[in-house]
């Protein structure tokens, strides 16, 4: 019996790892520098953004390593059959848009503001450190939250979907929004920033594939990053 809750119990201290280490990947990027002599915030902003890509790529690529055979068996059976998952998933994906719109929405009328603090931020991001902003948020996010909110949960909640749609939607939503709120008020924002959590969640469940999730992650940061770019504009 002992023996058969090992895998269970390994895989669930590996997602726990994992989580910790993206929880604090904001403060070890500052101490990194620090083992240098560098402080993060005296650097220039080309050199600020160019480490900050690399920081996270790095954690990134930390992360893809500890979940080595997960990530290379789950993007074998993607690339042979990425068409047929995207035809089954991309309508729940869409769904989950619509809600999260309609959600922002009802939020909105409590809040007095269409926007997050965190989407104000992400915006500040396009204008001051446009580089950073567009790769960190079309390509690495998706990859590192999908391994971290998706595949670390679904480790730590391996035989209950509830549990882990629940879990992973929440921690997803709380994470866009704890770290810039101005009111309490402002925490009903994830709400809307869950719904796609919950979504990519259940997707993951369904599909037992990473590469989903991530695919469709991509796919939603794209048309959020081409609605800031509107935004811009006019």
């Amino acid at each position: 019996m002992i023996k058969e809750q090992n895998p269970d119990l390994k895989n669930m201290f590996k997602g726990i790892k994992v989580l910790i280490l993206y929880l604090f990947m904001s403060v070890l990027s500052y101490i990194f520098l620090a083992l240098f002599g560098i402080n993060l915030d005296n650097l220039n902003l080309i050199a600020k953004q160019i480490y900050l890509i690399l920081f996270e790529a790095g954690i990134t690529f930390i992360i893809v390593l500890m979940y080595k055979d997960d990530f290379i068996s789950n993007f074998k059976d993607f690339k042979e059959n990425y068409s047929t998952y995207l035809k089954k998933y991309i309508k729940y994906w869409f769904i989950a848009l619509i809600l999260m719109l309609l959600s922002n929405i009802i939020v909105s009328f409590f809040t007095n503001s269409f926007e997050s603090e965190n989407q104000k931020i992400i915006m500040e991001q396009f204008h001051k450190i446009p580089i950073y902003a567009f790769v960190t948020i079309l390509f690495l996010t998706p990859i590192l939250e999908e391994l971290v909110f998706r595949l670390s949960f679904k480790k730590i909640f391996p035989h209950t979907r509830f549990l882990f749609v629940l879990f992973s939607g929440l921690f997803f939503g709380f994470m866009h929004v704890i770290g810039n709120i101005n009111s309490l008020i402002d925490l009903l924002f994830i709400i809307p920033y869950s719904i796609p959590g919950f979504m990519f969640a259940y997707i993951y469940d369904k599909s037992n594939n990473i590469c989903v999730p991530i695919t469709l992650h991509i796919i939603h940061n794209l048309l959020m990053m081409i609605i800031q770019i509107f935004l811009i504009i006019i």
